[in-house]
């Protein structure tokens, strides 16, 4: 080799070398652009299609995205993604109920490369009741890990707003799980049973009319699992028409350990109640803390006096309801009394008719 070249070869070694780690560092950078349509957001409910120059807006429900003029060098597809909220339950904080998730996905229509850092900050906002001051803002990895945000969401009223200015995480915005609800003070005053429950070993707890059968995988700690019962006369003014209550019970299930309520099983109890009013007509309704009713979605299964149902929150109280009966009832039969009147009345005049040509006889 001529020593020009040589001497050129060499020369140009050390700036390949120094490249070289540029160059792979940008590679290795544009792979980690996650797609997040693989990792847990899979529905794409919105999307454009972006000039560098055009700002744009992009919306599904409550959920808005504003991108300023600029974002972007070149034209891109800028895609909205939406995960099912219920994917992020397991691994979110305590306490904490999600409420949306969602991601983007924003593809370089010139490279299709995946971006994922942008040029300036776009904004979301999400609006929702549940959302209040203490709503939280979280980044979730590619993972599904969940990271709070270093940078603090707005919140004006029930809507949240944050800067993004990258698509390297999604993000999931929650409220503060609702407080279980304690059914001692929400019309179910009286406790008719108690059972101390240990991992493992199913038990069962019983009070009027009621049975409840606890699976031994029904709670993963030690409670203390109370059958409550309210004033049935205090569930009469909000029956659904034609329909008379019958039977009332709500739960009560506390960690011994911490004094927590448990509104969540991890299997369900199986409830069964016997009363002579139920019939084929009976309906199970769920009742909210303020007395609501709201017919359950799952039928119950009825076989004779006899109301079954599986159970695995206690979020909610019961009662069972039976068709109202037109006119007074008999207190044994449940039938029409009217009609058992009259006929009384009808055998005793033929009593009596009988009785005077007996007489005459």
């Amino acid at each position: 080799m001529p020593m020009s070249n040589w001497v050129r070869w060499c020369s140009l070694v050390p700036a390949m070398a120094l490249a070289a780690p540029a160059f792979t560092g940008a590679v290795a950078h544009a792979a980690t652009v996650p797609d997040f349509s693989m990792l847990g957001f899979p529905q794409v409910v919105a999307q454009a299609t972006i000039q560098p120059e055009a700002p744009a807006t992009l919306s599904y429900g409550t959920l808005t995205v504003r991108i300023p003029a600029h974002t972007f060098t070149d034209p891109v597809k800028f895609e909205l993604l939406e995960g099912p909220t219920s994917a992020f339950v397991d691994n979110a904080p305590a306490g904490t109920t999600p409420l949306v998730a969602f991601a983007f996905k924003v593809v370089d229509l010139k490279t299709g490369a995946l971006v994922g850092k942008f040029n300036q900050a776009v904004s979301i906002s999400y609006t929702n009741p549940a959302i209040n001051a203490h709503a939280q803002y979280w980044d979730i990895t590619p993972t599904g890990a969940y990271a709070a945000n270093p940078v603090m969401p707005t919140i004006q009223g029930d809507t949240l707003s944050h800067p993004i200015a990258a698509a390297l995480v999604g993000w999931v915005i929650s409220a503060p799980a609702p407080a279980a609800p304690d059914f001692t003070q929400d019309g179910f005053p009286q406790v008719v049973g108690s059972v101390s429950f240990m991992p493992g070993h199913p038990a069962t707890v019983s009070g009027p009319g009621v049975t409840v059968s606890i699976p031994g995988n029904a709670f993963t700690v030690p409670v203390t699992f109370q059958l409550l019962e309210g004033p049935l006369s205090h569930f009469t003014a909000q029956a659904p028409a034609g329909q008379a209550p019958v039977a009332d019970f709500a739960f009560k299930v506390v960690n011994p350990a911490t004094g927590a309520l448990i509104d969540t099983f991890n299997a369900p109890v199986k409830a069964t109640i016997t009363n002579p009013r139920i019939n084929a007509g009976s309906r199970y309704y769920d009742i909210s803390p303020s007395g609501a009713y709201s017919l359950n979605p799952v039928p119950p299964v009825i076989q004779g006096d006899s109301l079954s149902h599986g159970i695995a929150v206690s979020k909610v109280g019961w009662v069972i309801t039976s068709p109202v009966v037109a006119g007074a009832t008999s207190p044994v039969t449940g039938l029409p009394l009217a009609p058992l009147m009259a006929a009384g009345g009808a055998l005793v005049a033929l009593g009596v008719v009988y009785g005077l040509k007996l007489r005459r006889s």
